[in-house]
């Protein structure tokens, strides 16, 4: 017997209706009345505890059902104590997230001893891209005439750990531009370091916001060099608020042969990442959207933008959570032969290699 269309669209209607009569229904991410935690894995006051808490706040106002939040700092070991913690200790919950710089996840950090996380499983909420550093030097003469004379005592470049980018840019340039430094390190921290270059406790600092760097421009620093910004053409290119300002890439044109070209274009990848919010592994979908979705709220949203462009640059960037996921991976798969040279060139000019 041959059926009707109305009696075939009736039927499905029915089998439809009780189909979804039987199917739970999947209940809405919600945190109201709950409290989110931030975990910030550097002490107070520096880069990363600031843009923790100027993010964090914002985004609990834009995650579903609004919760409170509180923020805890977990230092030590440049940030390896408080992600060891984060991915053996951390339910994925998600009322817990970890806030860290590019330094915890860099290859070169990953090969510590101490390093018992693996970021590649993190679920990123979603970072900021990072700004070109800058590397400044006092702005007395003689100490200028110093940097390029090895005849005479060596420049002191201020350091917290020498595992920032403008530790590793100076070792470039101690290389191949004939840098005389020699590097202070154990600064607990950017406010610490910075402040060493006021007191003129050391010659050069580097760092990369605009709130750092103009300060000290304004003072008794002088910016010397930059690493630039990437542009659409994968071209490190000036940054805008630092115009006339040499970029290290230009300066070392010409000067590397082919294995240091190859291992600066794999440095320069790892400069990608400026700062992050994650949670752990095996976080639900639902809540990592949650998250993620209420992170692109604050990237876009026209108040944070105009603040941090002010705080950070004109060039302020930032990655979604998938994109953070993909950049992370990669430098986990980073192989010990790609940082082979890098390495040998630290150990040569005093940066440990921890």
């Amino acid at each position: 017997m041959k059926i009707s269309a109305s009696l075939r669209f009736a039927a499905l209607a029915a089998v439809t209706a009780a189909a979804v009569a039987t199917t739970p229904a999947v209940a809405e991410v919600s945190f109201k009345g709950k409290t989110v935690k931030i975990i910030i894995n550097s002490k107070p006051g520096g880069g990363t505890d600031a843009s923790a808490r100027q993010v964090g706040a914002l985004l609990a106002d834009n995650l579903p059902g609004k919760p409170q939040i509180v923020f805890q700092n977990l230092p030590g070991g440049g940030g390896i104590k408080a992600n060891n913690y984060f991915a053996a200790k951390v339910k994925g919950d998600g009322l817990t997230a970890l806030a860290g710089s590019r330094t915890q996840v860099s290859p070169y950090k990953l090969r510590h001893k101490s390093v018992k996380y693996d970021p590649g499983k993190y679920r990123f909420v979603g970072g900021t891209a990072r700004l070109g550093t800058i590397i400044l030097i006092n702005k007395d003469p003689k100490i200028q005439a110093r940097l390029m004379d090895k005849s005479q005592k060596p420049v002191a470049f201020g350091a917290i750990d020498g595992e920032r980018t403008g530790d590793h840019a100076a070792v470039w340039a101690m290389e191949y531009l004939g840098w005389n430094l020699k590097f202070v390190l154990g600064y607990a921290g950017t406010s610490e370091m910075l402040l060493a270059a006021r007191r003129g406790e050391v010659d050069m600092v580097n760092n990369q916001t605009v709130f750092n760097v103009m300060p000290l421009m304004n003072d008794n620093m002088k910016a010397i060099v930059q690493l630039g910004n990437r542009d659409d053409n994968d071209k490190f290119v000036e940054r805008v608020e630092f115009k006339g300002v040499p970029v290290l890439g230009d300066m070392l044109k010409g000067k590397l042969d082919a294995k240091a070209a190859k291992s600066y274009a794999g440095w320069l990848d790892d400069q990608t990442v400026e700062k992050w919010i994650a949670l752990p592994a095996g976080t639900p979908d639902d809540l990592t959207k949650a998250w993620r979705d209420a992170h692109d709220k604050v990237m876009k949203d026209p108040k944070f933008v105009e603040l941090a462009k002010r705080e950070f640059g004109g060039d302020f960037g930032w990655y979604t959570g998938r994109q953070m996921d993909s950049i992370v991976k990669n430098l986990v798969a980073t192989t010990d032969e790609d940082l082979a040279f890098f390495i040998n060139l630290r150990k040569k000019h005093g940066l440990p290699i921890q």
